[in-house]
C-alpha cells in the first residue's frame, strides 16, 4: 500500500507543482546566459534532425510529435534534473522523453473524446505555485526557462495532459475502484505482523513494459537512467519527468515500506540495500523498477526519525572533458561570394537551397566542386586551437556529416562541414572514497502506531487507481496507431 503513500497529494494542481522543481543548479543556467556564441553542449542538444525546421518525431494516431517538442522537453529534463546537457546525456534521455510526450498524446486525445477539459487558468495556477516552489515569481520562472532555451509551452502542455489525465481518472475511480471491508482487516494484519521487522524509506522510477517485445528497449531506458543518477542526476526529478507510477508527482516517494507491500522481486532486492544505495533496474510483471533507498528503520519504533545515517545522494562525478588543444577535424567547405549588397538576399537563398540538398561529406565535395569556386573543396586537417573561437565551437558541436547553418559575412556565404573529428578527452583525477559512515545504534521499539482503518483503506484506493492508471495508458498504446521516426 506504501506505494501509493504519495498519492495523497495528488491534487490536482499539488501534482502539478512537482513537474518542474528546479535544483540549485538554476542559478548556473544565469550565468551561462551571457554566452554569445553556441557551445558544443547546445549543439549536442539537437539531438535529432529531420527534413525541415519542424520535423516530425513520432506520429500519434492523427497529431505530430515534433523534433522540436523532443528537444525542448530534454532540455527542461536536463534543467530540472541539474544535468550537464552534453551528447551522452541526451542520448540517455532521449528514448524517455519520445515515450514520455507519446503518453502525453494518448492521455489528451483521451481527454478531448471524453469531454474533458483543462481550463487556462487551472494551468496559470499550476506554473504559479511551480514558481512559488522554487522561490520565484512568474517572471522569474520565465525567463530561467527562456535562458534554457525552453519555451513556456512545454511547461503548460506537460501541465495540461497531466491535469486532464488526472480528471480522467476521476471519473474511472469513482466507477470502478471499491475496497471491501475484509480487505481492510487483513491489510491491518499484515501490518501487525511486520511490527519490530525491517522497514524501508524508499523512492523508485517505475518504466512499464507493456508487451514482450518493448522489454529490451524498456530496460535499456531504465539502464540510462541509473548510469544518470550515478553521475550525480536528481534522482527525484528523473522519476518526477519519466517515472510511470503515481509517486512520480513527489520525486518518486514511497515512504516507509515493508516486506509483502510491494512485488516478490522488490522485496528481495530491498532486504538487500541498505540507506543511500541505489538499485539495478529490477523487472517485475509489469516493468522495470529503480530503487533509491533513503533510509531504514523496524517496523513500529517510535518517532519518524530514520536511526541509521542515510547516505547523500552522491556528488557529481567530475567527468572527461574534450582537450580542445590537441583536437583536430578535417572540414570542407563551400563559398559562395557577394559581389555586392544588391547580391546579400539571392546569395544567402542559393546558399540555403545548396545547403539543404546535401546529406553526406560526398554530397558536399560534389556541390563544391559545382559552385566553381577554388576556395571551395578540402580544407584539410586542421587543429581546433587555430580556429576562431565561433567556428571552434561550430567544429566540435555539428554532427559528423551534416552541413552547417549558413555563415554570412559581408563578402560570401559559406558552408562547412566536418567528415573526420578526433578530440582527445581529458580524464578527472580519481576520487578518494570517503569511510563508510560508523554503524548507528538500534532504536528501541516502543508501541506502535498503526495506521486506522482511513488511512489504510485510502491508500489501498490509490494502489488500485495507480494500477488501473496504467493499464488504462497501456490499453490506449495498444490501439493507437504510433508511429517513431528518430
Amino acid at each position: 500500500m506504501s506505494s501509493l503513500r504519495a498519492v495523497r497529494t495528488t491534487v490536482a494542481v499539488a501534482t502539478a507543482c512537482a513537474l518542474l522543481a528546479l535544483p540549485a543548479a538554476a542559478q548556473s543556467v544565469k550565468a551561462a546566459a551571457g554566452a554569445a556564441a553556441p557551445r558544443p553542449t547546445d549543439q549536442g542538444t539537437q539531438m535529432a534532425r529531420a527534413p525541415g525546421s519542424e520535423g516530425i518525431a513520432a506520429v500519434v494516431n492523427d497529431e505530430v510529435v515534433s523534433v522540436s517538442d523532443v528537444n525542448a522537453r530534454i532540455r527542461m529534463a536536463l534543467l530540472n534534473a541539474g544535468a550537464a546537457g552534453n551528447p551522452e546525456t541526451i542520448k540517455r534521455l532521449t528514448p524517455q522523453v519520445m515515450r514520455l510526450l507519446i503518453d502525453e498524446r494518448l492521455q489528451m486525445q483521451e481527454a478531448k473524446r471524453l469531454g474533458v477539459t483543462v481550463s487556462a487558468s487551472e494551468i496559470e495556477d499550476a506554473i504559479k505555485r511551480i514558481a512559488e516552489q522554487n522561490r520565484m515569481n512568474g517572471q522569474q520562472l520565465q525567463d530561467t526557462l527562456k535562458r534554457q532555451n525552453v519555451p513556456v509551452s512545454t511547461l503548460k502542455d506537460q501541465i495540461r495532459a497531466l491535469l486532464g489525465w488526472q480528471k480522467v481518472m476521476q471519473r474511472r475511480i469513482r466507477q470502478e475502484v471499491v475496497v471491501g471491508e475484509d480487505e481492510i482487516d487483513a491489510a491491518m494484519e499484515r501490518l501487525k505482523a511486520n511490527i519490530g521487522k525491517p522497514e524501508y524509506l524508499v523512492a523508485e522510477i517505475f518504466l512499464a513494459v507493456d508487451s514482450p517485445d518493448q522489454d529490451d528497449e524498456v530496460r535499456r531506458n531504465a539502464e540510462r537512467l541509473v548510469e544518470e543518477v550515478k553521475r550525480g542526476g536528481n534522482f527525484a526529478a528523473l522519476a518526477r519527468q519519466f517515472s510511470q507510477s503515481a509517486g512520480a508527482a513527489s520525486g518518486g516517494d514511497l515512504g516507509w515500506v515493508r516486506s509483502g507491500e510491494l512485488s516478490p522481486e522488490v522485496d528481495k532486492a530491498l532486504a538487500g540495500m541498505r540507506g543511500g544505495q541505489l538499485s539495478a533496474p529490477i523487472r517485475t510483471a509489469t516493468g522495470y523498477h529503480i530503487l533509491l533507498v533513503r533510509g531504514q528503520r523496524p517496523f513500529g519504533s517510535s518517532g519518524g526519525e530514520v536511526p541509521m545515517p542515510v547516505a547523500q545522494p552522491p556528488a557529481p562525478r567530475p567527468q572527461a572533458r574534450p582537450d580542445v588543444a590537441k583536437a583536430t577535424v578535417n572540414m570542407k567547405q563551400i563559398i559562395i561570394p557577394i559581389e555586392s549588397k544588391e547580391q546579400a538576399k539571392a546569395v544567402k537563398e542559393q546558399a540555403e537551397k545548396l545547403r539543404k540538398s546535401i546529406k553526406s561529406c560526398s554530397d558536399f565535395q560534389a556541390r563544391a566542386k559545382e559552385t566553381g569556386m577554388p576556395e571551395s573543396g578540402d580544407m584539410g586537417t586542421m587543429r581546433v586551437k587555430d580556429m576562431a573561437p565561433g567556428l571552434q565551437n561550430l567544429a566540435l558541436g555539428i554532427p559528423l556529416g551534416q552541413a552547417s547553418p549558413v555563415l554570412m559575412s559581408p563578402a560570401a556565404a559559406v558552408i562547412l562541414i566536418v567528415c573526420k573529428r578526433d578530440v582527445p578527452m581529458i580524464q578527472p583525477p580519481p576520487q578518494a572514497q570517503p569511510a563508510p559512515p560508523p554503524p548507528a545504534a538500534p532504536t528501541p521499539i516502543k508501541e506502535a502506531k498503526l495506521p486506522g482503518r482511513d488511512e489504510i483503506e485510502r491508500e489501498l484506493i490509490a494502489e488500485r487507481a495507480d494500477l488501473l492508471s496504467r493499464r488504462y495508458l497501456r490499453d490506449l498504446r495498444r490501439t493507437a496507431f504510433i508511429e517513431t521516426r528518430l
